[in-house]
């Protein structure tokens, strides 16, 4: 079964977002995940790396895009995107986290579903 994710608002500062992911089962993917510095957290059930979105999109370029078998929680896309969107300190960052959550969807064969959220 492969592992879903999604990105949340955090509240601590205008700028924080959170990434969770859920339903993993594939070992080398948790140490990987770990060293990065995601956190388990055992009230979720699952995988939580919050920060910045430049912390934030390096996770979805190294994790997301780079290893198999995760995908988008179909349910949260829509909230994702514009999460990813709303939290950018800039315009040129903004830009980036939507080409990078394009890539991301290509990757994940979730961009017809995105489309309209970009």
């Amino acid at each position: 079964m492969p592992a879903t994710v999604r990105i949340k608002p955090e509240v601590i500062t205008p700028h924080r977002l959170r990434i969770e992911m859920f339903g993993l089962d594939d070992e080398d993917i948790e140490n990987t995940i770990r060293m990065k510095g995601w956190a388990w957290v055992l009230a979720r059930k699952g995988w939580v790396y919050a920060g910045e979105p430049d912390f934030i999109y390096r996770q979805l370029r190294e994790v997301v895009v780079a290893m198999p078998n995760i995908f988008f929680d179909e349910a949260g896309i829509e909230v994702s995107i514009k999460t990813v969107l709303a939290k950018a300190r800039s315009d040129e960052e903004r830009q980036e986290g939507r080409d990078l959550l394009r890539c991301a969807f290509e990757k994940t064969g979730q961009l017809e579903t995105a489309q309209s959220f970009l």
